[in-house]
């Protein structure tokens, strides 16, 4: 049956000399993956450029859900990027993003309220004049809430732990290494009550964003099963040293 479907391009795969694979988190059956062919032949009808991760796409498909890899009838972008694809930091905290949610969603059922998220936080960083020292952690900590992995903390005693093996706040040291200190739990309390626009003038050291990232991707890899080593956060760190 064909079907009309808004979709996030997460990952894309080379297949055979002219084809590629991509999976796609969609707004109306959750993640899925798709095959297009001939797309990287000389006169493709459709631009190699949409097929790449990030891209916000509407398609037609032709969907069978007993079937692992469903074909497309025709692709679109629902979303024209202007700065996303040329603006080299933009570029790299979007591909984070893009890494960070292809290791995090799994489910092929249809989560509304996630999808709209993701697009919507594709285009909020395409469009913002505000700084974006900041995006990354914000994200990750809007995203982890939008998973159902983080609690909604409201009362934060000054001395308070974030525990993440127990997803608690806690005011003892634990003797393992899941927790973020007293400066991280707060910045991520804070993170995760403010949108963009506030995050965004939150002043937060170089060292304490970084170390806030990186305790973040360990938070999610304890979190989620097969995680995994997040790649892209190298060049983020390139980027924002």
């Amino acid at each position: 049956m064909l079907l009309t479907v808004q979709g996030i391009l997460l990952r894309t795969v080379k297949y055979s000399e002219t084809s590629i694979i991509f999976d796609v988190y969609t707004l109306e059956l959750g993640l899925r993956t798709y095959i297009i062919n001939g797309v990287r032949k000389k006169n493709a009808r459709v631009s190699p450029g949409l097929i790449q991760p990030m891209s916000l796409v509407e398609m037609v498909v032709y969907h069978k859900e007993d079937k692992d890899i469903n074909r497309i009838k025709e692709i679109k972008p629902s979303y024209v990027y202007q700065q996303l694809h040329f603006e080299v930091t933009k570029g790299a905290i979007g591909l984070f993003m893009t890494e960070i949610a292809q290791k995090s969603v799994k489910e092929i059922t249809p989560n509304p309220v996630l999808f709209e998220f993701l697009s919507n936080t594709y285009q909020l960083l395409d469009k913002t004049s505000e700084p974006i020292a900041n995006f990354a952690s914000w994200y990750m900590v809007q995203f982890a809430h939008h998973l159902g992995l983080l609690p909604h903390f409201r009362d934060l005693p000054a001395t308070a732990i974030f525990d993440y093996s127990q997803g608690v706040l806690v005011e003892k040291t634990p003797t393992h290494s899941h927790f973020l200190t007293p400066v991280h739990t707060a910045l991520l309390v804070e993170l995760q009550q403010l949108n963009f626009e506030q995050a965004a003038k939150l002043p937060i050291l170089a060292t304490d964003r970084k170390k806030l990232v990186l305790k973040l991707i360990e938070y999610y890899q304890y979190q989620i099963d097969g995680f995994g080593k997040v790649n892209s956060i190298l060049i983020l760190q390139e980027i924002f040293a």
